[in-house]
């Protein structure tokens, strides 16, 4: 009895012959699961087709596709996609077709999820267990063995196995995706644009046509609760930013509503509604069309992208603000210097550059008003500024703060320049109700005489506005070429002069001083040099007033004290213990609240006598704001140190003030010792010189380059002369070879 049930469910009907293959192609993949059988023997097509007539798997039908030999099967994989299990006979056109057919399918085609069941009616063909396992096949059965039953239990298990393989694969696709469309709509630009996004990024994923819409129902209520659309796509595009009422499709507004309703998502076979909320942004939801039902791995998988898109729309908040801050200037509300150079960058990527023009202006004397009036009266000044010039420059001209009270207008040369810059300011501000007039200095650049980028543009502009404060302040300078690359050489000098100073590349020479009746070396003058790499020595009257403009040279000026005193302690343990060491001292270093404590520390650091150490101070220096002047030189002398006045006659000194001036010396300006046998010169050395004499000074003849000025000046009575003519500046080396030439 037993046997003849299994004769029966073997069900071997050769009469009946296989459905076309243009009826097996009805419906589509996603729909049923596609059987590839692969055999030479007519019946066994036959048989399978019949014994698994209206048979569902995992809920769905059975599509066959048939091939009669390994040819024709690699025709269809090659043309057809999504076949769940390949029923493969094992000998066919040869013993071992089959077996070969698998590496073909594996390796050449790289067919990897097809489920294989190999099936034979020889069982001395069965395949080897390394080729079970190196071709990934999923069964082997004899064709004797198969029974309905068992041939519906090993589909099955051949089907699971493919949905298995084919969700992970799905969701590692699906997993990427979501990863990268956070990713970029992050880089979304506002609500809207992040808006539209998600209905592209979500289409790819579902891989439908990007045909839906985003609605917002915010939390503010500024639309009494009802959705407005803020994004769409496909036949939707015309109902942005139209209320979810427009929307004449039940469907879509259906979902969206319900998705709204119940914040969550909402699946249907003829679309889905995900829900994006948040409790800062209002309720939103995202409806998508599409003809086929989301099953469960998809819709897990589309809730990680909800959640990973909710974070990112709660984050855009952040961001945009984020971004206010780098392109915006909070305290006036004018776009800042971040805005402005990408605004300058976009003219000159357009071609623009001939027709536009960059103007920075500078509020005079802004330091002070803010000292003297408050920080508040300086803030409100700057708004106040911002205010006016929003209603003096209208877009497309830019606006823009740039740093203290420095602003920008950069726009079209018609509109941007030196009269309609000027004319902004012609009228006074009120602040704190009260009308303040004020005087700017402004610089202006065409772009089109610019080069480079926008930063470089804002550099030229920022060295013509400082060119403008020197020379035109409280007016409008243009840009010229000329001026401009004088004041770049001097910044690039400066720049090198910085490099030079840190790197310990500079070094001091020192000119001797000698007394003109006995011909005694008495003292040494430390002067700085900056050599340059080709060995040629950069002018001390170069590089010194940059260093002054820089503020370099607080520290440059102590380095050459601390240098020049740690050398006069040498000459004084080498055998020349009287010999003074002179050193210039700048403006800058005697404005700077910390000269007397250099001076102290200095001191201390070398042990030196400080009445040996003559510190000179050029006349123009020295003479302006007198009072002040005599106050701190008394300070100094009270150190110990020697005073001296540089240059003399070159400024204008008044004699009261002179003879007030706590000094030692007084220094002769070379200018005038060049020319004491010429003209008057004579007259005006012997003028100085009695002038000393009278204020109980000495006088010291410098730049003394022949023997008839020596002879002159000493006719004249000076007391110490220092020039090319006695002594050329010398290395701290040659200059020890020279003194001791001199005592021998």
């Amino acid at each position: 009895m037993a046997d003849d049930r299994k004769d029966e469910e073997l069900m071997q009907f050769l009469d009946e012959a296989p459905a076309s293959k243009a009826a097996l192609h009805k419906s589509g993949g996603n729909s049923v699961w596609r059987i590839l059988i692969t055999d030479d023997e007519k019946d066994v097509h036959t048989a399978t087709t019949f014994a698994l007539r209206n048979t569902r798997i995992l809920g769905r039908p059975i599509e066959f596709l048939h091939a009669n030999s390994a040819r024709e099967t690699i025709e269809i994989l090659k043309s057809q996609k999504d076949i769940a299990v390949i029923m493969l006979d094992v000998v066919m056109e040869t013993p071992n077709a089959g077996l070969d057919l698998v590496a073909v399918i594996r390796e050449e085609l790289k067919v990897t999820d097809s489920r294989i069941i190999l099936r034979t009616g020889q069982p001395n063909q069965a395949p080897e267990i390394e080729v079970i396992r190196d071709y990934d096949i999923n069964d082997y059965k004899l064709k004797s063995e198969l029974t309905q039953s068992k041939l519906y239990a090993a589909l099955t298990t051949a089907v699971r196995s493919y949905k298995q393989i084919r969700m992970i694969e799905a969701g590692k696709k699906s997993l990427d995706l979501i990863v990268r469309s956070s990713a970029e709509l992050m880089s979304k630009s506002g609500l809207n644009a992040f808006a539209q996004g998600v209905i592209v990024h979500l289409s790819g994923l579902l891989s439908v046509p990007p045909e839906g819409l985003i609605c917002v129902r915010r939390t503010d209520c500024r639309n009494e609760g009802q959705p407005e659309i803020i994004a769409a796509a496909g036949q939707y595009c015309a109902l942005i930013d139209k209320p979810l009422s427009d929307l004449s499709e039940e469907t879509p507004r259906s979902l969206i509503t319900r998705c709204l309703d119940s914040r969550e998502n909402v699946f249907e076979a003829s679309g889905l509604a995900l829900y994006l909320g948040s409790s800062a942004r209002g309720d939103m939801s995202c409806f998508v069309s599409s003809d086929t039902q989301v099953d469960e791995v998809d819709q897990a998988l589309l809730e990680l992208f909800c959640t990973n898109i909710s974070i990112s729309a709660d984050n855009l908040a952040l961001v945009e603000q984020l971004r206010s801050y780098a392109y915006v200037d909070e305290q006036v509300g004018l776009p800042n210097r971040n805005a402005l150079i990408q605004a300058i960058d976009e003219e000159i990527a357009q071609g623009r550059r001939d027709k536009s023009v960059l103007a920075l202006v500078n509020i005079d004397n802004f330091a002070e008003m803010n000292a003297s009036l408050s920080q508040r009266y300086g803030d409100q000044l700057l708004k106040a500024v911002g205010d006016h010039l929003r209603s003096s420059f209208s877009p497309p001209t830019m606006l823009a703060r740039i740093g203290g009270d420095t602003f920008a207008i950069f726009g079209h040369e018609s509109v941007v320049g030196a009269e309609s810059v000027a004319a902004a300011f012609n009228t006074a501000f009120t602040v704190e109700g009260d009308a303040q007039l004020i005087s700017v200095t402004s610089g202006c650049v065409p772009l089109r005489e610019a080069e480079g980028n926008a930063i470089s543009v804002i550099k030229d502009a920022n060295i013509v506005l400082k060119a403008a404060k020197v020379s035109n302040r409280g007016g409008v300078l243009q840009f010229d070429r000329y001026s401009l690359e004088q004041a770049k050489g001097r910044l690039e000098l400066l720049k090198n002069l910085r490099a030079a100073f840190d790197q310990e590349q500079l070094f001091l020479m020192y000119q001797p001083k000698i007394d003109i009746q006995t011909g005694n070396t008495i003292g040494v003058e430390a002067l700085v040099r900056w050599p340059l790499p080709n060995g040629d020595l950069v002018s001390p009257g170069v590089f010194i007033p940059l260093a002054e403009q820089s503020g370099l040279i607080i520290r440059l000026g102590e380095w050459i004290l601390r240098t020049a005193l740690t050398e006069l302690r040498s000459l004084n343990e080498n055998g020349w213990p009287r010999l003074e060491m002179g050193v210039n001292l700048s403006v800058a270093q005697l404005q700077h609240p910390a000269l007397m404590d250099m001076l102290k520390a200095v001191l201390s650091d070398t042990g030196v006598d400080p009445s040996s150490v003559d510190l000179e101070i050029t006349e123009s220096i020295a003479m302006r704001d007198m009072e002040r002047k005599s106050q701190l030189i008394s300070e100094i002398k009270a150190l110990g140190f020697k005073v001296s006045v540089d240059d003399f006659g070159t400024g204008f000194s008044s004699l009261n003030y002179l003879q007030k001036m706590p000094v030692d010396c007084l220094k002769i300006d070379q200018t005038f010792v060049h020319a004491v046998n010429e003209g008057n010169g004579r007259d005006i050395v012997e003028l100085i010189v009695t002038l000393g004499r009278k204020l109980n000074m000495r006088v010291i003849a410098e730049g003394v380059e022949t023997e008839a000025q020596a002879n002159t000046v000493s006719e004249l009575g000076c007391d110490e002369v220092q020039g090319y003519f006695f002594a050329h500046p010398m290395t701290r080396e040659q200059l020890h070879d020279w003194l001791a030439t001199r005592s021998h």
